[in-house]
């Protein structure tokens, strides 16, 4: 299946470089489906992430803007990829949707282009756990490849777009910035799998000077992105 007309002339600004191979995938792939020009921005500088610039330095397509962010790779974009974890009150994601700029996240991007199944897991612990044993526990019943994707080391969710078949289903561990996303797009996972919900992440909700309240209404609101856009049919498994 071919997603790449997606992105074919478009002008995308990815937004977190970062050296976990997510930020990397994602900016090399909009550039291999011909946007007209990627824009990957950190701020952290060239020297911090090197290992990830090297990676991207023969794409002609893609202009690296380090160490810092310029509100004017926020503006007349097709859209922004934001990376999980970016604040929300991020001058610089304000400018943008100021400007009527989309804002995405690779996730739930793969979810809106390659309309598969999915199983979404989240919550404050196990996820990781749970996570890895249904895709384990799928691939050995039905002997077929379960992709795997979401919050996993390495993994680019739209580099996983190039093995998506008509029949694929695929596991995804959702952290909280990543189900963001997900709320942006007015979608959520057919299946949800909710752990349990604990203090977590405190740092990044209270940011503004937030009580732990409000910080937490906030946390619960960004999870439970995982199930209030379901269809009629979706599923919500979780603890008492």
């Amino acid at each position: 299946m071919n997603f790449q007309n997606y992105f074919k002339g478009n002008k995308v600004t990815v937004m977190g470089l970062g050296l976990l191979g997510r930020g990397v995938g994602d900016a090399a792939y909009i550039a291999e489906a011909g946007a007209a020009e990627v824009i990957v921005t950190d701020l952290k500088t060239g020297e911090e992430l090197v290992d990830s610039v090297v990676k991207l330095r023969d794409y002609p397509n893609v202009k690296l803007v380090l160490g810092e962010h310029c509100k004017d790779d926020f503006q007349n974009r097709d859209f922004v990829l934001v990376a999980a974890g970016v604040p929300m009150d991020s001058e610089y994601l304000e400018y943008a949707r100021s400007t009527g700029t989309l804002l995405k996240q690779s996730a739930s991007l793969f979810a809106e282009l390659s309309k598969i199944p999915i199983i979404g897991v989240t919550g404050t612990r196990g996820k990781s756990t749970v996570t890895h044993m249904i895709h384990h526990v799928l691939s050995y019943a039905t002997g077929e490849p379960i992709l795997l994707g979401g919050n996993i080391r390495g993994v680019s969710n739209l580099q996983l777009l190039k093995e998506v078949k008509e029949d694929s289903l695929c596991v995804m561990e959702l952290d909280s910035w990543q189900l963001q996303g997900f709320g942006w797009a007015g979608i959520s996972p057919q299946i949800a799998v909710f752990t349990n919900f604990m203090e977590d992440h405190l740092n990044y909700y209270m940011r503004g000077g937030k009580s732990k309240e409000e910080a937490m209404k906030l946390y619960f609101t960004d999870k439970a992105q995982i199930f209030l856009h379901q269809e009629e049919s979706g599923v919500l498994i979780t603890t008492p």
